[in-house]
């Protein structure tokens, strides 16, 4: 795999020059698109990291951006999914956005259901992802382009939001297994993009079937949140067996779900097989 040095850390101040275009599998160059410029803005409790290059998103409207009642009052809102908890794609100028609140999962989230503990905003979920996905777009890797992130500090807590680029025009593997199969391609195209994340020593903690979107042939993988960059070990072979646990499951609950053992064989070999 071709990686792109880097000439500061996502932890820096300055913008990353633009990469070259990137070759995919079938040659097509990828054109390039404008650097991501981080920038913080800060509001009373509110810290945001902000991409700067965005020139249609005027720096002092992001708080009102993290607010769903201000982008459903000015009719910004195009549709909502459900999750763990509710998505918003909205739009800005020519931008297509999503609205993503950060909520616990498990039995403490019954209890505490947005709440986190921590003091510095570097190390908030929210700017954490937001800065790895920035590192993973730069290297050119099929992830959203990180927008803005926000977290709203109390006392020894915080909440956190974060917005993305859409990626248009795609479907969860979840929710397309549900209506048709993949196909041997499709899927070995699934455990070639994974693999790609692997080589680049990137984890992804919660790789499940919802988590990951396709658009043609193009696979693209979301919700970086606990993801980060780690030395080799076992835990590649982990994610991809929680991948197929992910599948199963959907295979027990949903009425119909097009995955099975050839599936499951080609996933594996396209991900053995890598790029």
């Amino acid at each position: 795999m071709v990686s792109y040095p880097l000439n500061k850390s996502p932890s820096g101040k300055k913008a990353i020059p633009l990469l070259p275009c990137i070759l995919q599998k079938n040659d097509k160059p990828v054109p390039e698109v404008n650097a991501i410029e981080e920038k913080e803005l800060q509001k009373g409790p509110q810290r945001i990291l902000y991409d700067g290059s965005l020139e249609e998103i005027d720096p002092e409207s992001w708080p009102d951006l993290f607010e769903p009642a201000f982008l459903e009052k000015n009719n910004l809102v195009n549709s909502t999914a459900a999750g763990r908890g509710q998505v918003y794609f909205f739009s800005r100028g020519s931008l297509e956005l999503v609205l993503r609140h950060y909520r616990r999962g498990g039995l403490l989230g019954k209890f505490i259901s947005d709440c986190y503990l921590g003091f510095s905003p570097r190390g908030s979920r929210p700017f954490r992802e937001w800065r790895l996905l920035w590192k993973l777009y730069e290297l050119g890797l099929p992830v959203p382009r990180p927008a803005a992130a926000r977290i709203i500090r109390g006392p020894g807590f915080y909440r956190g939001d974060l917005v993305t680029i859409e990626v248009k025009n795609a479907t969860a593997l979840s929710a397309l297994l549900q209506k048709k199969p993949l196909g041997e391609e499709g899927w070995q195209t699934v455990g070639r993009t994974i693999r790609r994340f692997h080589d680049q020593g990137v984890s992804h903690p919660d790789l499940n079937a919802a988590n990951i979107l396709l658009r043609d042939m193009e696979v693209f993988l979301l919700d970086f949140d606990k993801g980060s960059i780690r030395p080799d070990g076992a835990w590649k072979k982990d994610q991809l067996e929680r991948l197929q646990r992910s599948l199963e499951k959907w295979q027990r609950q949903a009425d119909t779900f097009h995955f099975s053992q050839p599936d499951r064989e080609a996933l594996v070999a396209g991900y053995k097989t890598g790029n």
